[in-house]
């Protein structure tokens, strides 16, 4: 699989924005300058890994996401663990009726697009 550079550094803009982050912010963190960091974002250079290793760290985002996107189940998990977490605490919230309810229809679901992507 071909690493895109600039698919590299589109993640890194997108792990920024989704953490609410300025590049002022990252850059600091990072302990570089803003103009190096905006480099790097903007694909004008490319990060070492070491930079990678960090930026992950701010951002949340596992290191093999900036490389190669999401690729399993466990690199979505990761990716959105705390929006999972918000679910999981929300469902429990319910009356066991409306709880069995939305698993009954959530595996409804995960069986027709088994079954979509099988017949694809």
């Amino acid at each position: 699989m071909v690493i895109v550079k600039s698919q590299v550094a589109q993640r890194i803009r997108q792990a920024r924005e989704y953490r609410n982050l300025t590049q002022m912010d990252v850059a600091q963190r990072l302990g570089v300058a803003r103009q190096t960091y905006l480099d790097i974002e903007s694909g004008k250079t490319e990060p070492k890994i070491s930079s990678l290793v960090a930026i992950a760290e701010v951002t949340g985002r596992p290191l093999n996401w900036f490389l190669y996107g999401e690729s399993s189940r466990g690199d979505i998990a990761f990716t959105y663990r705390e929006e999972l977490g918000t679910l999981m605490m929300l469902v429990g919230q319910l009356p066991v009726s409306a709880r069995d309810l939305v698993i009954e229809q959530a595996l409804s679901l995960a069986e027709y697009l088994l079954d979509y992507q099988t017949q694809r």
